[in-house]
This record gives structure tokens, sequence and C-alpha cells, in this order.
């Protein structure tokens, strides 16, 4: 690219650069003291970070397998979102901060980056500045990335998806070995970074494949059955199909109306209570009346030299990601070898809810002027906005659906097709197992619910999350038709007045901060000699369950300013037999047990302590007890206090006591 060239796009990143401090505000105030969101899994990432710039410090450790939680047995963290790659980062390039202040930076170039990448994909694409741009904002500041700033700071890494597309479009369509390799080492990156946009990435490149691929071509022919049967037949096979929807749609409102009933037949008692199996029933039944009508035909006109590529290209991304993977490969081995890949549990009915149909009109739920209508249709709708944000905006709905002159352009283009394609294929998956309208089960299984019987694939368990992809697909959607556009559509002024429009509908600040505090008692704490941490109350969770115990994810960030190994905590995915453990240890058996309900549960259901506390505290696990006094019962205060211990340190929350040997 000449010097010129170059230069045009200095002014889009430097808006960029701009929109990433503006759309994240007051956070550039609060660098060091503050993260994103509310108190919660964003504590988490300030361990993660903290962790890899232990290991790096302490000869000895390895990243992915650690007893600093959990200890003394520990845990893995292949198989948690451990953020590895931003952790590096943050103990190399970023040593000189804080961990939050390390976290903050690499979330606002997160942010940025979000905004660049999208760009840089729709540029290459289109050639128009402004549609690349607009592209760049409906993908970088969408709302998918608004609410998962609120806390689940993996997911702002959503760069690495559209930087993966540009990078295979090069490998596949222009034969680019160089491009296959950089594309191997931005899924090696996605894998270092966000379990999630591994496997989104994947689906993205299969769908990549199909739908580029000349030589694969879908239609739709009548009579699906004149191949088997007769026209009469195969008329009353439809029409007995279409009996039986009626019949099932009708039971499932009577179920609706009169709650249902229990049937007795013989020794099998069947339960008619919920209307979604009937309605299960009549979409099968309609669906296999469409096929007496209709049928696929799929028709193969081999390339074998566009084949051929297509192999090549996925060989060296495949040998590439393996190479630089090998760490996680190897540690994900060691946990299938010895049973300790954790996975999620759920079966049809409890399986993670997706976007709601009519989530794309439920409004921004972060959005000064909509968040407390939007929140509330998402609450009446029976979901967690976080997870199954799907508004598009105004804008950009209108900028999508605005009918195209001709069928020939913009949207007939072969890029066009892929990227709607693509759009359906995630829409899809974000849909999750079972399609929602308003909160109420249709009845109509969806290919996501097939995703928790794939190994690997399951651990993606949250559907919505699938929507970083559309948001791609409808922006370059929406780029390919401004750069297409004829007439007024032309005018640079409008379609700036179009970019502003659609940065004021995604805006989300100011957003929420958690304020980070810095008790004495824990800087006494990281002066101590070595010793494991038992936070009082004391628990253990992760992100599958509601866990046992105490649930303040505050211990993680204290865990960095002690640096002690911590008893017990918190991990995306904790062994499965984590509990278990501490029941059977000294100490924490009781600790656990005292910490599992509110104060007068605990004193109702605890059995009163009858071991011989010196012995006990010496055979556990933990060296130094901190007691939050606001939070632990008088018996659970009482407790560490008969134990040999000596006080330590203390303000007026806390009481660090070590233990006497």
């Amino acid at each position: 690219m000449d010097r010129s060239g170059a230069w045009r796009h200095t002014g889009p990143l430097a808006l960029f650069a701009g929109l990433a401090v503006a759309w994240t505000w007051p956070l550039a105030q609060h660098l060091s003291d503050a993260i994103p969101g509310d108190p919660g899994d964003n504590y988490g990432y300030l361990w993660n970070l903290w962790w890899m710039r232990h290991v790096r410090s302490t000869p000895g450790l390895e990243f992915f397998r650690t007893t600093f939680l959990f200890y003394p047995f520990g845990t893995t963290i292949a198989d948690h979102p451990h953020t590895a790659l931003p952790g590096f980062i943050a103990a190399t390039a970023l040593n000189g901060l804080s961990v939050a202040a390390a976290q903050n930076a690499i979330l606002l170039a997160s942010v940025f980056a979000n905004m660049a990448s999208m760009y840089w994909l729709a540029w290459t694409v289109t050639r128009h500045r402004r549609a690349a741009v607009l592209a760049g904002i409906m993908f970088g500041t969408s709302p998918y990335f608004s609410v998962h700033l609120l806390g689940h700071f993996d997911l702002l890494a959503g760069w690495l998806i559209p930087a993966f597309a540009l990078l295979f479009h090069r490998a596949i369509e222009g034969r680019s070995r160089t491009a296959a390799i950089a594309s191997g080492l931005v899924l090696a990156a996605t894998a270092y970074t966000a379990y999630y946009y591994l496997v989104y990435i994947a689906i993205f490149a299969v769908t990549y494949v199909f739908a580029s691929a000349r030589w694969i071509r879908i239609s739709w022919r009548l009579n699906a059955l004149d191949v088997f049967t007769g026209g009469d037949r195969r008329q009353l096979i439809r029409a007995s199909l279409m009996a039986l929807a009626a019949s099932a749609s009708g039971l499932a409102l009577w179920i609706a109306l009169t709650g249902g009933t229990t049937l007795q037949l013989g020794r099998l008692r069947v339960s008619l209570r919920t209307p979604q199996n009937p309605l299960s029933l009549m979409w099968l039944a309609l669906i296999g009346a469409a096929l007496c009508t209709w049928r696929p035909a799929i028709a193969i006109d081999r390339e074998a030299s566009r084949l051929r590529q297509a192999a090549v290209a996925t060989a060296w991304i495949v040998a590439v990601f393996g190479l630089a993977c090998a760490p996680i490969i190897i540690e994900t081995g060691r946990l299938l070898r010895h049973g300790e890949y954790v996975t999620p549990t759920y079966f049809w009915r409890s399986a993670p809810r997706g976007v709601d149909l009519l989530g794309p009109f439920a409004g921004h739920p972060r959005h000064l002027l909509t968040r407390t209508l939007s929140q509330r249709a998402y609450a009446a709708m029976h979901v967690d906005y976080i997870e199954t944000v799907a508004w598009i905006g105004i804008v950009p709905a209108l900028l999508w659906c605005r009918p195209a002159r001709s069928r020939t352009a913009p949207d007939a283009s072969p890029d066009a097709r892929l990227w709607w394609i693509a759009a359906g294929v995630f829409a899809l998956w974000a849909a999750g197992p079972f399609l929602t309208a308003g909160g109420f089960d249709t009845g109509l299984w969806l290919p996501e619910s097939l995703a928790r019987y794939i190994p690997f694939v399951a651990n993606a368990r949250e559907p919505g999350r699938a929507m970083v992809g559309v948001y791609m697909a409808l922006a370059m959607l929406v780029a390919i038709r401004l750069s297409a556009s004829d007439g007024w559509w032309r005018s640079p002024a409008l379609q700036w007045l179009l970019i502003a429009a659609v940065t004021f509908e995604y805006f989300d600040a100011p957003i929420p901060l958690t304020t980070l505090d810095d008790p004495a008692p824990y800087h006494a704490l990281a002066a101590a000699p070595p010793g494991a941490v038992c936070e009082v109350p004391f628990g253990v969770g992760d992100g599958l369950g509601p866990g046992a115990g105490a649930q303040d994810r505050r211990v993680l960030f204290y865990a960095t300013i002690h640096a002690h190994p911590l008893a017990g905590g918190y991990i995306g995915r904790m062994p499965a037999d984590a509990e278990r453990r501490y029941l059977v240890l000294p100490t924490t058996s009781t600790l656990l047990r005292l910490s599992r309900r509110g104060d007068e549960d605990a004193d109702a259901d605890t059995e009163p302590h009858t071991g011989d506390p010196a012995r006990e505290a010496t055979d556990g696990p933990c060296r130094y007890f901190v007691v939050n006094r606001a939070g632990a019962s008088d018996k659970l205060q009482a407790y560490v206090r008969s134990l040999p211990v000596e006080l330590l340190e203390s303000d007026a929350i806390r009481d660090v006591y070590r233990l006497v040997r």
C-alpha cells in the first residue's frame, strides 16, 4: 500500500481509539482502582493475570495447573476461562502496571481492536471507507460486547473472529500459505483467550467452506415421495401427518388452558402437565408433511483444485494451531486420561436458554435511554439479558432490510451470499436448544440441542453468545449494501450521519464499575511466611452451579494482594469432587458446613464440633484464617477462635489469624 493509501485509515483508527474510551467511560478515569461490571466473575480475571505473573517469576510452576486455588489438591485451569494470552501480555508488556490497570488497559485495547479488526475485514471486501467504519462500529460497540463488558472479560476479545475470517478468506481464495499460517496463529491466540470463540471460529470455517463452494448447489423439488409411492398414497400420508399435527396442537392448547392431567395406563404413568411434548410432536408432524411435498436436491460439481486448496489451507492451520497450543492440548489430554475434564451436565429441559424470538425487539439493555424498559422486557421473557442480548438497532435494521434495486447487486454477490448464510448459521445456534417466543417454549428443537453430545463443544454451553457471529455477519451485510448504494444513499454526509446514528444507538456509557478496595490485613498477610489461606466464611464454586458454602468472589482479588495459596476458591470449572474433598479434610469440613447457609440455618443444621481443635487445625490445610466478621456467623467465628491461633492483623471488617503449630 502506498503512503497515501496507508494514511487514509488514520482517521478511522483515531475515531475507534476515541470511541473506545468514550464507550467505556468512566473506566479511563479509574484504571487502577476499579474494574467494569458489578462484583462477581470480573474478580477472577484479575487472578488470571496475577497467576501468569507469578508463574513467570517463580521457577517450577506451570500456568495450566495450580495449587494456589483449591489448595492442597489444586486444580487445572485448562478448561477454565484462563485468558492466558492477556495474562502473558500483562506479565510482559504491561508488567509495570498493577494487575487492575493491566486488565483495564487490555480491555480498552480489546474494544479498539474489535472495531479495527472488523473495519479491516469490511474494507478488504468493500474497499469503501465509510462502509468499513460503519461495520467496525456495529460490531465493536454492539450490545453483545456492552453486556459482556460487565464481567466476562474474555469475551471482549471478539476481534479474533473477524481477523480469522479475513485471513481464512485469503488462505482459501488467494491460495496464500502465509495467510493460512497466520490463520493458525490467530486460532491459537483464540484458544489462549476465549474458548467460546474457538468453537465459533470452527463453525465459521465450516460455514465458509460450504457457503463459498461453487461446487455445491442446493435446491428444493416437489413431490419427494413420488420415488417411492403413488400420488394418492403421498396425499394420504401428508393428510395423516397434518391431522396428527392438528391433534397435537389441540392437546397442547388444552394442557395450557387447564393445567393438564396424569394418565395411568396399567403400570405406565403418563404426565401431561406441560404443552412442550405435544408441541414437539406437532413440529415433527409438520416437518414430515413438508417433506412429503418438497425434498432437498444437492448437486455437486467437483472442482478438484478448489477442494485441494481448502484441504491444504486447513492442513496448515491445524498444524500451526497444534504446535502453538501444545501446552493446552497436553494438559487437556492429561485431564481426559485421569477423568478430570469437567463438562456441564444438563438435560433437555434444563439446557441453558438461547436468544428469544422477540429478543431483537427488546431494546438495548445497557443504553441510557432504554435500559430500564429493555431489562424489564428480558425479565418478562425469563432470560438473562447478558447471555441472550439480541438488539440489532433501528438504523442497522433499516440499512440491512432496505430493498436492493436489482437482484444482482449487492445482495446477490458471492460475498453477500456468504454473510447471509453465516448470519443464519450463527442465529440458529444462538437461538439455543429450543425455540422460544416471548419466554414460551414452542417445543421446536433446534440443532444446538445436540451440542451437549459433541466433545469439547459441550463446554460452550451458553448458546446466546453465538450472537457475536450474528453481529459480525450483519455488519458485513450492511457494509456491502452501503458500499454498493446509489442515488442519495451515496452522499458522504448521509453516510456519516448514519454512522453517527448507529454510534448513538449502541452507546452505553456510563458503565458500572466495581471499586477495588485495598484492606490492610491482606498486606500484613503478604508479609507473612508461606502458608495456605482459608477465607471465612469458606466456600467453593464455579460457573456451572451454585457451589458450596460462601460465594464471595472478592477473595480472588485479595489473593493477588497476599499471594498465598487459597484453600477453596472459585473457578470457571472446578474439580468435580472439590466439595467432597474439603468435607473430609480437617478444619475445612467444619468451615464448609458452618458456611453453607445463613447464620441461623448453619447453627441449626450443623452438628457441634466434637474433635480436638488443635489436632484438627494441625492436620488441616489452613495456615492462615481471614475472618470476615460481617459475613461469618457467631458460631463460625467461635470455631476459628477455638483453634490454636493468634491474631496477626485486624481492621473494622476482618481479622487475620495465624495458626500456631
